[in-house]
């Protein structure tokens, strides 16, 4: 990568054919994404142009090298999103649009000094969570999934299971009963789903959720993280620690989700790295590793933008464009060979050097929390279902129509039946603060308690 002058003239590529420029937005193109990223590369190089929403570009990066060093130079490439030329003049309303290209006041939309200063409370507060007392409790909350469903000898394996499991671990760590992770794992699902009304009313109530999260732990702190958050020497406004918490739902909940999903697809319909997994020839570790290489949750990410012009590979990118990270297409790169393939397991070696979780100064700070959700996710699903198979053969597994994400929308199993192991003894107030918090009667009368109460409502 180089840095170039400022030419004043628009790459060819994108002010050529609008059909040269490939929709990110509607439904999946014929052959799925894999074989759209294959298409990518041959027509474009490492550097493609594509439509965000009509009339709005960016750039898409293909290829592994390209992306990592994208990650690793905030010197060329800011995180701030008001940066952007289409939001500059007046294309894009960064409040309106596709959330990972939107502005917010987090720490993953900030550079230099005031990204250090957003990022420090989180990456303080999640250094002091007991790990271990914690995969005991991501363990216990599995195993409450599973009962719910284990006598039933049938399940979705993505709403009933891996998509509760990652809201429910982070709503404890925030020091709150499970009803409150209940709501937000609903509100976070519908804020990805495709109906854009209710989408937009979840985003509305996760912002109460997490601004009452905040009131109630500014008036009565515990040892959990989002007091940890709030007494950090940062000193952050309330405000502050609410949009930090949220970023924290945010990146650990689809994510990690999938992840889980994504792993007891590839052990439903991959013969070989089943048979591994199950002769301990691929342990779990590893084959979420594995899972992150060839079908990782996040398949786009929204990258930088360019603060100055430069010239990747054979295109010219002019300062204020947008480069979107195809971590996908990155992970399929021909010129990535991570030595010899293991013939007992089809794994390469090499294989931390995934960009699942970002690099740079921007890279997942949750990063051990995620792998050890999944890890005791998938362990437990294994352990408790017996007979463990897909309900339908893999061909009519649905994929999510999200450019951004790669997931199953529902991954429907069958079991042999089995009894529940049943609920854990009963909670106390000096139970340690990972673990449960003693469900209310009756919701409090502030934000946090009318949301829950007004959840419940729509219940039934």
């Amino acid at each position: 990568m180089t840095t170039t002058r400022n030419d004043g003239e628009t790459p060819a590529s994108v002010s050529g054919c609008p059909a040269d420029i490939t929709r990110l937005y509607g439904n999946s193109p014929p052959g799925g994404r894999d074989d759209l990223w294959k298409r990518l590369r041959e027509r474009h190089g490492p550097v493609a142009p594509v439509e965000l929403e009509p009339g709005v570009r960016a750039w898409l990066l293909l290829d592994y090298q390209e992306n990592l060093t994208l990650l690793q130079q905030p010197h060329l490439f800011s995180r701030d999103t008001r940066r952007w030329r289409e939001a500059i003049e007046g294309r894009v309303d960064l409040a309106k649009t596709l959330p990972m290209m939107s502005w917010l006041p987090n720490a993953l939309y900030a550079d230099g000094a005031e990204h250090t200063r957003l990022r420090a409370p989180i990456m303080d507060g999640l250094a002091k969570v007991d790990m271990t007392a914690t995969a005991r409790m991501v363990r216990q909350i599995a195993d409450e999934l599973v009962d719910a469903f284990v006598a039933r000898g049938s399940a979705d394996l993505i709403g009933e299971y891996a998509s509760p499991l990652p809201t429910l671990v982070i709503n404890r760590l925030f020091g709150l009963p499970d009803s409150y992770g209940h709501m937000l794992g609903d509100l976070t699902t519908s804020v990805f789903g495709e109906d854009a009304e209710r989408a937009e009313e979840a985003v509305a109530r996760m912002q109460q959720y997490f601004a009452g999260l905040v009131a109630r732990k500014a008036d009565k702190p515990g040892p959990d993280l989002a007091s940890r958050m709030l007494e950090h020497p940062s000193g952050l406004s309330p405000n502050e620690v609410a949009y930090q918490a949220a970023l924290i739902i945010s990146a650990g909940h689809m994510p990690t989700t999938h992840l889980v999903g994504n792993a007891m697809r590839t052990l439903l319909t991959d013969e070989v790295i089943r048979a591994a997994h199950a002769d301990a020839r691929l342990p779990t570790h590893d084959l979420l590793d594995h899972v992150m290489w060839t079908n990782t949750p996040l398949q786009v990410l929204a990258g930088r933008i360019a603060l100055r012009d430069v010239r990747i590979g054979e295109t010219q990118i002019r300062a204020g464009d947008a480069l979107l990270l195809a971590i996908d297409a990155a992970h399929r790169d021909l010129t990535l060979r991570r030595g010899q393939t293991a013939p007992d397991t089809g794994l390469a070696a090499g294989s931390r050097a995934h960009l699942a979780f970002g690099a740079g100064p921007h890279s997942c700070p949750s990063r051990d929390l995620a792998r050890m959700m999944a890890s005791i996710g998938v362990s437990v699903l294994q352990e408790r279902l017996h007979g463990l198979r897909s309900a339908v053969p893999p061909e009519e597994l649905r994929l999510m129509p999200s450019p951004f994400l790669r997931g199953l929308r529902e991954l429907p199993v069958t079991f042999q039946p089995d009894t529940p192991k049943g609920a854990p003894g009963p909670l106390t107030q000096e139970m340690e603060p990972v673990q449960a918090v003693a469900e209310e009667e009756t919701p409090p009368e502030d934000l946090l308690g009318r949301l829950l109460s007004w959840w419940r409502g729509l219940r039934g």
